[in-house]
């Protein structure tokens, strides 16, 4: 998963892709258009799953704990980003000449979703796409930006599909990829 992340945010940091022309109110909406971009910095998301319930563990503890199980795998989420993702982000995206910034992360914002309860943090009585990250949806409605309130919020190695290219190019195919990582047991049948 290191690996799948960092070669996400490697690529991310170069800033060379592809804008579709609808996005960007070009006057051929159908058409990609090659894009190579002079920004310095990188706005990266590290934080908001940790911080407004965005993985799918978070759902579980909060099925079988209710709000204090989740409050709890949220904090020691919050408590390990620093330990286990600041350097290699850094890394990764300083390779290029650029300098990350991780708003979800600044003291202000972290200070600001802490003195909210969890349930206007997140509603995960609501199905995946609609009550994980509720406050994050929220505030991109009140931008605005209702397409991005209303899609599903993946992670950044699926996102940009790299852990399937990934598993691709080492195991032939996702399936094979899972069922390597998944191990395997041996069942034996005793005959009494």
């Amino acid at each position: 998963m290191d690996l799948n992340i960092g070669m996400a945010l490697w690529l991310a940091a170069s800033g060379d892709g592809w804008v579709d022309g609808e996005l960007c109110n070009l006057s051929n909406k159908h058409q990609r258009y090659k894009y190579k971009s002079t920004a310095r910095i990188l706005l990266v998301g590290s934080g908001a799953d940790e911080q407004c319930a965005g993985y799918g563990r978070h759902r579980t503890k909060y099925r079988l704990g209710g709000w204090v199980a989740l409050h709890e795998e949220m904090r020691l989420d919050v408590q390990r980003i620093w330990k286990r993702n600041m350097g290699r982000d850094d890394r990764c995206i300083s390779d290029h000449g650029k300098e990350g910034r991780f708003p979800f992360l600044d003291e202000d914002v972290i200070e600001t979703l802490l003195k909210f309860p969890l349930w206007d943090i997140a509603d995960l009585d609501k199905p995946a796409g609609i009550g994980d990250k509720k406050i994050l949806r929220e505030v991109s409605r009140l931008l605005g930006l209702e397409q991005a309130a209303a899609m599903p919020k993946r992670a950044i190695q699926f996102g940009s599909r790299i852990a399937r290219e990934s598993n691709r190019k080492n195991f032939g195919s996702n399936r094979a990829a899972n069922q390597a990582s998944a191990g395997s047991v041996d069942i034996h049948q005793s005959l009494n």
